[in-house]
């Protein structure tokens, strides 16, 4: 997976939020393995984004989309 390239195949934007703890909107590229699903995609970036930042451990998906990235 790709998080910060922009040569993925798609595109991602996540926010989550643990109320009263920690909040984040994060961005970037996604090129799906073989066989991969959204759902891989949407677990794959989630503990991208959670992984580096405890506080966000257990947080709330506010939004998520994934697109292809392309014009």
């Amino acid at each position: 997976m790709s998080t910060t390239s922009s040569d993925g195949t798609h595109f991602w934007v996540m926010s989550v939020d643990k109320p009263g703890v920690a909040s984040a909107t994060r961005s970037g590229t996604y090129t799906p393995r073989p066989g991969d699903t959204r759902q891989d995609a949407f677990d794959a970036i989630f503990d991208s984004i959670t992984s580096g930042h405890p506080a966000l451990s257990g947080a709330t998906v506010l939004f998520f989309t994934l697109e292809p990235n392309r014009l």
